[in-house]
């Protein structure tokens, strides 16, 4: 389990099968602003033991990329306490997307994850077409660098900036059963993602705060990761902020879990959250 896959739980990584997709609205302006930073513990169940295996911290600044006003989204993510002694974690990702359109303009993470350890960045630049982005792709790990170069559609993001893109689907316009859809960009290949609305619920987090969200139930990539197609459910607070405040996903051996810690610096008001 590295951090890629603890993010994928938070944002909700889905691939769908079968569903039928909705023409989805996204809100005209961003629902997140510079200075927001948002916190989340990591839980695992595992049989009988339950343990807190680490945070992951999110965090929306500012920067210039190549002339190019920026959004700096970065997310790093840790193991600590007991689960150390198991598996150590110490991950980093960066996304640069352009203020103005959104578009992601930079892209670089660092992993160390045991011994094992690995760098990787994305260069995107404007192909002279209306509908695509040329992407540098590098990828450094222990065995040695690989660099490709592909294209990819302008609704394509990485694993970070898609994080912030999804928040601003118009989930106001969503009835039960739409599946709101997007493109991620993973290493070097590009995944057509469904995010499936299944109506409002109260969420009582692992601080026992208690929040109204809208629920979401994707429908999951297989593999070695999770067992079934709804294995993961993401609740999202009932507010303008639209940001993800408890995940909850089964896997293989146990179940995993992301509970909102704190969150500051939002750009609405956060009325999503419940008085105790």
């Amino acid at each position: 389990m590295n951090i890629k896959h603890i993010i994928t739980l938070i944002i909700a990584m889905v691939l769908s099968a079968g569903s039928v997709f909705s023409q989805i609205s996204y809100v005209d302006t961003p629902v997140f602003k510079v200075g927001e930073k948002a916190t989340y513990g990591i839980y695992f169940n595992l049989g009988f033991i339950s343990m807190k295996a680490g945070k992951v911290h999110f965090e929306v600044g500012e920067a210039v990329v190549r002339g190019e006003d920026c959004y700096k989204l970065t997310v790093n993510g840790y193991t600590q306490g007991m689960f150390e002694r198991f598996y150590v974690v110490r991950d980093t990702f960066t996304s640069y997307i352009s203020k103005k359109t959104l578009q992601p303009v930079y892209y670089h993470d660092g992993k160390h994850e045991d011994s094992y350890w690995s760098y990787s960045t994305y260069l995107y630049t404007d192909n002279g077409k209306a509908d695509s982005l040329h992407v540098n792709f590098e990828y450094i790990k222990r065995k040695g660098t690989s660099k490709t170069e592909f294209n990819i559609s302008k609704k394509a993001c990485d694993l970070v900036a898609t994080c912030y893109k999804i928040r601003n689907i118009d989930v106001a316009s969503m009835s039960r059963g739409d599946v709101a859809a997007f493109s991620l960009l993973f290493e070097d290949i590009v995944y057509e993602l469904g995010l499936k609305f299944t109506g409002k619920e109260n969420v009582k987090l692992k601080d026992g705060s208690k929040y109204r969200t809208s629920v979401f139930v994707p429908t999951l990539i297989k593999g070695d990761l999770f067992k079934n197609d709804e294995d993961l459910k993401v609740y999202v607070a009932d507010d303008d902020n639209h940001y993800p405040v408890y995940v909850e996903a089964s896997l293989k051996m146990g179940k995993a879990v992301a509970s909102l810690e704190s969150i500051s610096g939002t750009k609405y008001e956060q009325t999503g959250k419940k008085m105790k």
